[in-house]
């Protein structure tokens, strides 16, 4: 499996044509104006790029967000099941298919101000160093 990519986003909408409909993509920091501070959603979109072997059998993208602190604020999952014979032949020779999956967090809690982390795994192992999401207070605020 090659991880494609992982982009934060307000939303993520998938189509039936296999592509992603991604809105208010590409932060890292959220403005609080005072901790804890409840976020109301954050959505990520991952896209996996997998071998005519691993097509074969189910996998799964795990996520957990982090605080700055190593404490569990939030976990999500989303599974892809193994692809059927007669699909799997259609992929050419030598091709990876490209998979989009969509993970939805909803309001998730921020104790602090601070570097927070969101980590990928792909069947229980790290798929890419942790992602990092700042929450910060609004400028001028002290």
């Amino acid at each position: 499996m090659d991880l494609d990519f992982v982009i934060m986003a307000d939303d993520v909408t998938p189509r039936a044509d296999g592509k992603l409909d991604i809105h208010g993509a590409g932060f890292d920091s959220i403005l609080a104006a005072a901790v804890p501070a409840q976020h109301g959603r954050l959505v990520l979109a991952v896209r996996v790029l997998l071998s005519h072997h691993e097509t074969e059998s189910p996998h799964w993208i795990g996520v957990v967000i982090q605080a700055a602190d190593g404490a569990e604020l939030a976990r999500g999952r989303a599974d892809l099941e193994a692809m059927p014979d007669e699909a799997r032949s259609e992929i050419p020779a030598g091709r990876q298919l490209g998979v989009g999956m969509v993970l939805n967090f909803e309001n998730i809690v921020f104790p602090d101000y601070g570097d927070h982390q969101i980590g990928v795994q792909w069947d229980g192992n790290q798929a890419r160093p942790p992602l990092r999401l700042s929450v910060l207070a609004p400028p001028g605020q002290p």
